[in-house]
């Protein structure tokens, strides 16, 4: 009964929408979104309202999870050098939420939660900069989310800016994180797979009597500098 509530939550904080977004066609009507409307809609105020950096300071970091950046105006850049699961839009800005996505996907280990400025119509030369709303989303990572990849700030379509803001940053602790790892990649035990380790990990000698390890290729976050290094290709996991 308890797991069945949980879902159904779940279900209710996710974006419900009745019809799929057109985008193809010029100035057609875009998904509504659920965050807050600055007042005045306009670009200046969407990077300093109020609202946006109270939401992302008060989002504290679910159970078994680290917040490692908090109320950033970007968002992760997906790249060669990352690994990007796709996202969720959400009916509230909701730590858990979104983490809970990130529990349910196979090799997610860290999730980003923003408010995105979108436009209300799909831009094009009869509508170049239409209306603005705001549109939560929960994006999710297989590899460590870290404020120095926060580096996507925004885009112009057309006349119309779309923008980040209250940008936070979720890691699951480093145990949890291997076990992620592993799990999608087919692990069994403390053994690497056989089809050899995920993209954009890297291995390292570990310590005596540990054999060979593994760890994100990329920079772990600076809050779980002591982890984690995945699991050694024989014997004993490789902390």
């Amino acid at each position: 009964m308890y797991a069945l509530s949980a879902l159904l939550g779940l279900a209710a904080t996710l974006l419900a929408r009745s019809a799929v977004a057109d985008t193809t066609t010029a100035c057609s009507p875009q998904p509504s979104g659920h965050g807050p409307v600055p007042s005045p809609n306009d670009e200046a105020t969407f990077k300093t309202y109020p609202a946006f950096a109270s939401a992302a300071s008060n989002a504290a970091a679910p159970a078994l999870y680290q917040r490692v950046f908090t109320n950033l105006n970007a968002s992760e850049f997906a790249s060669s050098s990352n690994v990007y699961l796709g996202y969720y839009e959400l009916k509230s800005y909701d730590a858990g939420a979104c983490t809970a996505l990130c529990d349910q996907t196979s090799g997610c280990v860290g999730t980003n939660l923003y408010f995105e400025r979108d436009p209300s119509l799909l831009p094009a030369a009869a509508c170049p900069n239409p209306t603005a709303l705001t549109v939560i989303k929960c994006a999710l990572w297989g590899s460590p989310v870290t404020a120095q990849q926060a580096t996507n700030d925004g885009q112009y379509q057309a006349s119309f800016h779309v923008l980040i803001a209250g940008s936070n940053g979720y890691m699951k602790l480093p145990s949890q994180a291997c076990s992620a790892i592993s799990s999608a990649w087919g692990g069994s035990g403390y053994s690497w797979p056989t089809g050899g380790m995920p993209p954009n990990w890297q291995s390292f000698t570990a310590s005596p009597g540990f054999g060979t390890a593994f760890r994100p290729a990329t920079s772990w976050p600076s809050s779980a500098t002591a982890g984690p290094m995945g699991y050694a290709a024989a014997g004993p996991r490789g902390w």
